[in-house]
């Protein structure tokens, strides 16, 4: 059996500004923005959406197997050099003469981000043989983050097709795909997983209303920031609460951190609201250190803040 992880493998430029965006932008002209936000200091971490949700399984002791790509550069040998000291196998981590891809990520004093991203080497399409896994598709679980957009249909397409249950998260892909193409990766998956306003262009984009996806998917989950998440079925709503942060260094890489604990929990068939508590827990330790694997955290500490904070515990991490 094998955790799944496709999605981008970047470099990611962070820079904290030392006020409020909103304070700087004039709201009748935003037909001609023109503007620039001093920052202290520019720090390069590892990041992407596929790598910071591995590092996150990793220290959850887990082995995914990731699907993505790094450019044959300087970033692209030092990404894989970090992979290979978490003993994972690359096998389908492609190399290409794009370079690896980079963010960069600017955040104010109230959480709120201006990001911008250099696709890269994700762009490349990957080689993935699911054939070639030991187990059979049912036993594997998927997620499909936002990557090469053809990567995503792909996925999705086979995933689909060969019975492996998988997670969708465009994240920001969501203005890459119409309503139609969404829709189509959507269908068949066990749950969908976005922010807010991602979740709300997806609804903006197809014409639906948030109930009409369950003839897709069968769970979305809404995520909301320092606010939590919301777990939706077609038996109603269920708000998570957040995880407690002992200090907020950095909210980058929070989500992804969420779908760590997310995927860990559901893998070991977990109930779904326990595995949202436990995203929400893996999320606290990512903000209080600094980029997107910047933090550190062991089993133990994890368990512990969880029933410290749901009072529930989970097998996975006994």
């Amino acid at each position: 059996m094998a955790i799944i992880c496709s999605g981008s493998l970047a470099f990611d430029r962070l820079s904290q500004f030392p006020g409020r965006f909103r304070d700087h932008i004039l709201a009748e002209k935003l037909d001609f923005l023109n503007i620039c936000f001093l920052v202290d200091q520019v720090d390069r971490a590892h990041g992407g959406t596929a790598g910071n949700i591995a590092y996150n399984l990793t220290l959850l002791g887990e082995k995914p197997l990731l699907v993505s790509a790094v450019g044959r550069d300087h970033d692209g040998q030092d990404y894989l050099d970090r992979l290979k000291s978490w003993d994972l196998d690359l096998t389908y981590v492609g190399q290409c003469d794009e370079p690896t891809s980079g963010a960069y990520i600017c955040t104010d004093q109230d959480g709120n981000q201006l990001s911008f991203f250099n696709p890269g080497a994700m762009s490349h399409q990957t080689d993935f043989d699911l054939k070639a896994l030991p187990d059979p598709p049912e036993k594997h679980l998927a997620i499909v983050s936002p990557g090469g957009f053809s990567d995503m249909k792909k996925l999705c397409r086979l995933y689909r097709e060969a019975g492996v249950r998988y997670i969708f998260d465009p994240g920001q892909q969501v203005p890459v795909f119409s309503g139609e193409e969404l829709l189509e990766m959507l269908d068949g998956s066990i749950m969908m997983v976005a922010n807010d306003y991602e979740t709300g262009l997806i609804l903006a984009k197809t014409g639906l209303k948030l109930e009409d996806l369950f003839q897709y998917t069968a769970t979305v989950i809404t995520t909301l920031g320092a606010e939590g998440s919301l777990l939706t079925t077609p038996r109603g709503a269920q708000r998570v609460m957040p995880g407690p942060v002992e200090v907020a260094v950095n909210p980058t890489g929070a989500g992804d951190a969420f779908r760590a604990g997310l995927l860990k929990a559901l893998y070991h068939n977990e109930e779904i609201i326990t595995a949202c508590r436990l995203g929400s827990i893996v999320a606290s330790f990512s903000v209080e250190g600094p980029g997107t694997q910047g933090h550190y955290f062991n089993p133990g500490a994890v368990l512990a803040r969880l029933f410290r904070v749901f009072r529930e515990t989970v097998n996975c991490l006994g």
